[in-house]
């Protein structure tokens, strides 16, 4: 069985008669979120195995029972390939992770997802693609498999713009785009809905109409892989070595701490109740995706927002002191999701 004809066969997705894709290196060099991972720190515990699609966030417009449950077998994630022409070298553009949120929208209306995320983009034009020859087979790669069209604006839409008043970099980077007018004006969310799951793609063509852009997200559930650091193991960090990482969890480009980190916040107060003479730095640090000027300005926001959190708790907000790091002191190398994760992080400094 052949998905399409011999001109447009340049993808290796089919519904029915391809069984897997490999998964693909996760170095490519874009990121598009500085969302900080999972509460506490770097020490593995009990994982969670639902599958249990993530709950998005309510649209006033858009139904997603409203697009038809497939029942087409489907190859592994992240569902559709890179087209077989394409140079070895262009398929590690690239980058898996096993849980993000991205922005998307369905209907007119913005919507957040959440699950598994594949980022990926190839220049079509090295292969004598056109953007609407990209544009044709994924969609017609999409809807073999049960997947619908969604979105009635594009991000470009005066009206969409108008109703999201916000930095078009930092939008660009909620939606997981290279930019709202670099990638926006030919734009396009499928919905594929599983008795499982829903699987969004996004497609978006490059302003230049060079390269394809395509986003492709398998809703779930957070897989909890780290535990709670208590205050007493905070403690001997800091007698030991004078600071202690934790990674509390915060929404895209947002000082909002979520509920799952008000536990690592708890203790941090018990720590600083056992010893009423200790005085901290609560430093703030992102990984080195989008403007450093905007990343410093987050992280010291963050961490204000962790004092914020401590000192209404009655701890003397003369023994914190918040200070945004920005991307200046990594980690780990920037080039991978998983460096750009343990980048994104909350450290405790011993002042006394």
């Amino acid at each position: 069985m052949r998905l399409f004809p011999l001109a447009l066969s340049v993808f290796l997705v089919a519904a029915l008669s391809i069984t897997g894709c490999k998964k693909k290196p996760a170095d490519m060099p874009v990121s598009t979120h500085n969302s900080a991972s999972s509460s506490s720190v770097e020490t593995a515990a009990t994982n969670t195995n639902s599958v249990t699609p993530a709950q998005s966030s309510a649209s006033p417009t858009f139904d997603v029972n409203t697009v038809p449950v497939s029942g087409i077998a489907l190859p592994p994630f992240p569902y559709l390939d890179y087209p077989e022409k394409l140079e070895n070298g262009y398929r590690h553009n690239n980058q898996d992770s096993n849980f993000d949120e991205v922005q998307l929208i369905a209907g007119r209306d913005m919507r957040k997802v959440e699950g598994k995320v594949s980022r990926r983009f190839y220049p079509h034009t090295t292969i004598g693609m056109s953007a609407t020859g990209s544009v044709k087979n994924y969609e017609n790669a999409i809807k073999s498999l049960g997947g619908v069209k969604v979105n009635e604006i594009t991000p470009v839409d005066p009206a969409f713009l108008k109703l999201h008043n916000e930095d078009e970099s930092t939008l660009a980077k909620k939606m997981h785009l290279p930019g709202i007018r670099n990638g926006g004006q030919n734009y396009q969310v499928y919905l594929l809905r599983t008795d499982k799951t829903n699987i969004w793609f996004i497609v978006s063509i490059f302003d230049d109409e060079s390269s394809t852009w395509l986003v492709t997200v398998e809703e779930k559930a957070l897989e909890q892989s780290v535990g709670l650091v208590k205050a007493d193991a905070m403690a001997a960090s800091l007698q030991t070595q004078g600071h202690i990482t934790l990674y509390l969890s915060f929404d895209t480009d947002s000082d909002v701490i979520k509920t799952d980190s008000k536990p690592v916040v708890d203790e941090i107060v018990k720590l600083l109740r056992a010893d009423e003479k200790l005085q901290l730095n609560i430093e703030g640090h992102t990984d080195n995706v989008g403007a450093a000027a905007h990343n410093k300005t987050l992280s010291q926001a963050r961490a204000q927002a962790v004092v914020k959190a401590i000192t209404s708790q009655g701890i003397n907000p003369t023994r914190l002191n918040a200070i945004g790091m920005g991307a200046e002191r990594p980690l780990q190398d920037n080039s991978s999701e998983a460096g750009r994760a343990k980048n994104r992080r909350v450290e405790l400094v011993k002042l006394k």
